[in-house]
């Protein structure tokens, strides 16, 4: 007698019908689009305070920058694609300089040269408003 096959799951991004029961997704894509979204939505509620390390803007909140202000510079609207990479090198920008306020309307993506031209451009803002500054929080 063969054992009864266990029901499939539906896939958590599209509903579809996974391909093995104990598949959570249809596919890698569905896996990345739901994470990305996951994240995103745990990052506007302030679960995620959307930092990949030490200063370093998560890849998803570049990701959701880069469509809200259309894959260009905010300042200049230079928009030139890298022929290596295929994508415009921007830089997620704090615009208040402190980089662990990743709150929404703290952030902004500026080409390299008006990045550079911040007054908040890295060693520039050191000493402003942050003098007990903690490199991390398990210092």
């Amino acid at each position: 007698m063969s054992m009864p096959k266990k029901p499939r799951k539906k896939c958590l991004f599209c509903g579809k019908e996974t391909p093995r029961p104990g598949y959570k997704y249809c596919s890698n894509a569905c896996q990345v689009e739901y994470q990305y979204q996951f994240y995103i939505r745990k990052w506007k509620a302030g679960e995620v305070n959307g930092l990949k390390s030490l200063g370093i803007v998560s890849r998803y909140i570049k990701r959701y920058l880069r469509k809200k202000f259309g894959n260009k510079c905010c300042l200049c609207g230079w928009a030139k694609v890298n022929p290596k990479t295929k994508q415009v090198p921007l830089v997620a920008d704090h615009i208040d300089g402190n980089w662990r306020n990743n709150i929404e309307n703290n952030l902004r993506l500026l080409c390299p040269n008006c990045d550079a031209l911040t007054p908040t451009y890295a060693g520039l803002n050191r000493g402003h408003g942050r003098k007990n500054r903690v490199l991390s929080k398990r210092a």
